[in-house]
């Protein structure tokens, strides 16, 4: 029984202009990998720069009910729209279909290594199919969704009435975003698709989001946090933080950094180190949001030491009950 995985590649059609890249591999299982103009049905990828990586095995299911149903014509298993967990026939496409694809994205990133191929994405195969064939003339195409998860983005608010002035004052005054948030933007259009580099920017966004902080409210201090290697960042945010002083009055309320923001930032800036230092994997999508639903956070707090009231509308409500936790009131 033939298993197919097909991908597009980004901007690797000039390297298989005149002929096909062939790769074979014998681990996990047999496999074969080429990369091409083009599908083996001869379609063309979307995009005129893109090539296609094709990955193909030959597998004989051991379970003769999974053989029969393969070849009777298999669909994916939904009960009451869910996908029926521990199907054997799936646990076995899926465990065929992950070799291939795992084989596949090696092949292609390693011969942009050695080909020399500096640019493109650090994924760079999109536009993925999957299919099976009982004799590689019929093929019959395997749905590769397994689940659905429903995310949020941040919260927004309408426009303020003042809002344009503000902004008229903020620009005559020549200032700027600060380095910090757009930072933080880079990370969090990452997390999906790059999630390690959305980790460090994202703790990279908080650092100079917190040092920038200090050059504005202590000058004498820029040279030092700049130039001297300085304490890790949750202890600066424990220690150092509350000395700052505050451009703007909050009667009986706080604006430190709650313990549950400091212990969110901590995790990030240790999960960055490890990836960083020991190539450890990047932490799972909800867990990579949380982390930089924090820096977001903490952003908005370093703006608020520096006089920005309206900030305080952008806190989410995580750290507002964070602050009540640590008996404490949000700023308003």
């Amino acid at each position: 029984m033939l298993f197919q995985f097909s991908s597009e590649v980004t901007g690797l059609a000039r390297y298989v202009e005149e002929s096909d890249v062939e790769f074979g591999f014998d681990s996990p299982r047999v496999m074969s990998v080429r990369l091409s103009k083009g599908y083996p049905d001869g379609l063309k990828p979307r995009e005129p720069g893109d090539a296609v990586c094709t990955s193909v095995t030959t597998v004989e299911p051991l379970d003769a009910k999974i053989g029969s149903e393969l070849r009777a014509g298999w669909v994916l298993p939904v009960v009451d729209g869910k996908i029926e967990a521990g199907d054997p026939t799936t646990q076995f496409i899926d465990g065929v279909l992950g070799d291939l694809r795992a084989v596949m994205v090696s092949a292609v990133t390693l011969f942009r290594w050695r080909q020399g191929v500096s640019e493109g994405p650090p994924d760079p195969c999109h536009s993925l199919k999957a299919c099976y064939s009982n004799d590689g003339s019929v093929w019959r195409e395997v749905p590769l969704v397994r689940s659905v998860e429903i995310r949020f983005g941040m919260s927004t608010h309408a426009p303020e009435d003042q809002v344009s002035k503000e902004v008229i004052e903020l620009a005559n005054a020549g200032t700027e975003e600060p380095l910090g948030r757009q930072l933080f933007r880079e990370a969090w259009a990452q997390k999906d698709s790059r999630p390690r580099s959305a980790l460090v920017i994202g703790v990279a966004a908080a650092e100079v989001g917190f040092k920038k902080l200090v050059g504005s409210l202590v000058p004498q201090a820029q040279w030092l946090v700049d130039e001297i290697q300085t304490p890790a960042l949750s202890k600066m945010l424990r220690k150092y933080l509350p000395t700052l002083p505050v451009r703007a009055r909050f009667e009986n309320k706080s604006i430190r950094p709650p313990n549950a923001l400091l212990n969110q930032l901590d995790n990030a800036v240790q999960r960055r180190n490890k990836l960083v230092h020991a190539g450890e994997l990047p932490p799972r999508w909800d867990e990579l949001e949380e982390m930089l639903r924090a820096v977001n956070d903490f952003l908005w707090i370093c703006d608020l030491y520096q006089g920005h009231v309206w900030a305080a509308k952008h806190i989410s409500i995580s750290l507002l009950n964070a602050w009540s936790s640590d008996q404490t009131k949000e700023p308003s």
